[in-house]
Formats: C-alpha cells, structure tokens, sequence
C-alpha cells in the first residue's frame, strides 16, 4: 500500500484540471504508480484539503463535490482511516451549511462519544453535531 498526499490524489481524479497541468512524464508517473498498486491510502487531512481546493481554487458546487468524494471512497482500491466518519461527515456537510472540516469535527466527536460541539460558528451550528456558544 502506498500513500498519496493531496496534489497527486488531485491529479489522478481530476486529469490535472485542478491543480495544474503535470508534464507529460509525471501524469505518466502517476497513472503507472495507481496501477502498479493494489491499494491506495488517502487519509483524512487530504480529503480535507481536497475540498478546499476543489471548492475555493475548482469552483466546484458542494454537490459535486460531493459526488466526486463519494465516487473516491467507493473506489476499491482506496483506503481511507475510519471511512464511516468520512462518509458521515460527507452526508452532513451535503446537508447542512458549514465548510467539510467542521463537519468532519463535528461527526468525528460524535462518534468518538461527545454529545455536541461547541462552536462560534454560526454556519457548523445549523449541523446536529454542533451546538452554537454564544457570547
């Protein structure tokens, strides 16, 4: 199994839309690399970061990011720490208003036995994972 940090894993789902376009001898590279391994560990501050970029630099609407994460984690080769928490985190944030990493705090305190967030975050405390502290 290897592990792929943030640009790469872009590259490989996006064809370089995204995040630039790699020369010719590193898509290369990494289309080899993804082939040549059975599995593929992608953890859980790339999928953060991956929104990020797909969001602020990509434009893409939530929806689609959304699809694109579920069709990544569906991904049979793909391996991914507590899957349950990022497919939970990934559904609230697709209802709910608030940026994914609050939701994935949100959903990873829940199942970890909290019984709220507490948060300033006027957005992250329309989610039932969160509580807003109001001051």
């Amino acid at each position: 199994m290897i592990g792929l940090d943030t640009n790469i894993t872009l590259r490989w789902l996006l064809n370089d839309a995204v995040v630039g376009a790699a020369a010719p001898d590193e898509k290369q590279l990494i289309d080899q690399l993804i082939e040549w391994q059975d599995r593929i560990f992608i953890n859980q501050i790339v999928i953060v970061e991956m929104v990020w970029i797909l969001k602020n630099r990509a434009r893409l609407t939530k929806d689609a990011i959304v699809e694109l994460l579920n069709s990544l984690l569906a991904a049979e080769n793909v391996v991914v720490h507590e899957r349950n928490v990022l497919l939970s985190s990934l559904s609230s944030y697709s209802l709910h208003p608030g940026d994914f990493a609050d939701h994935l705090i949100g959903e990873t305190n829940r199942q970890t036995g909290c019984e709220t967030t507490f948060t300033f975050d006027k957005a992250a405390a329309k989610s039932p994972n969160f509580s807003e502290l109001k001051g």
